[in-house]
């Protein structure tokens, strides 16, 4: 498969994992695995992201697009890379500072198991996603963030098959793309109304009936 095919799969996984619309670079000499970085950043003072690619590539980067760069070259795992840049954004998303400092890691933690489980989500499969190397890649990335060994197992549990899990459609919600901010905003409701669902299930399973 050569390398157009394989950046075509790349981009079709990404856009079936997140629901925001991304611009995708491609750079002979990038070195590592893509990463995903907001069109709001600013690497010059005032000037932010979006603006300078517009106006150096005259590319179309949409306001509250995500802009991918990654190598031009054949993906060693496309599933991998694909998990590994999940890894980068839901890292990004916690940085946005909408979530309280002391969640921070349990909410990224929330986040990357939803997106374990989802692998195996049968319009993922049916996209070719291969869910081992998704996340291998995944698991690669928020073990390092954590400062866990490189060669370390997978950071996420297997759950039993009868708990509750994220499903790969409220991640993403509908097939509509969203903004950055709006799908940060989705998933910290996602997490917040998961998180009280659980208090409120256990707190009830603590009355006693006399």
């Amino acid at each position: 498969m050569d390398s157009s095919a394989d950046g075509r799969h790349f981009n079709m996984l990404i856009r079936a994992l997140i629901p925001v619309q991304a611009s995708v670079f491609e750079m002979q000499d990038w070195a590592g695995h893509p990463v995903a970085m907001p069109d709001c950043i600013e690497p010059i003072p005032g000037i932010c992201l979006g603006d300078i690619l517009a106006e150096e590539l005259d590319a179309d980067v949409p306001y509250g697009s995500l802009v991918v760069i990654r190598k031009s070259d054949n993906f060693t795992n496309i599933s991998q890379a694909a998990g590994a840049l999940v890894g980068e954004v839901l890292i990004g998303i916690i940085g946005r500072g909408l979530f309280p400092m002391m969640d921070e890691d349990s909410v990224l933690h929330a986040l990357g198991q939803a997106y374990h489980h989802a692998a195996e989500a049968d319009e993922l499969l049916k996209l070719g996603l291969e869910p081992a190397a998704f996340r291998m890649g995944l698991s690669a990335v928020l073990g390092q963030y954590w400062g866990r060994p490189v060669d370390s197992h997978s950071v996420f549990a297997a759950q039993p098959a009868e708990s509750a899990q994220i499903s790969l459609r409220a991640l993403t919600g509908t097939e509509t793309p969203v903004t950055l901010n709006q799908w940060t905003l989705r998933l910290k409701a996602l997490v917040e109304g998961r998180s009280a669902r659980r208090a409120f299930e256990d707190q009830r399973g603590n009355v006693r009936i006399s």
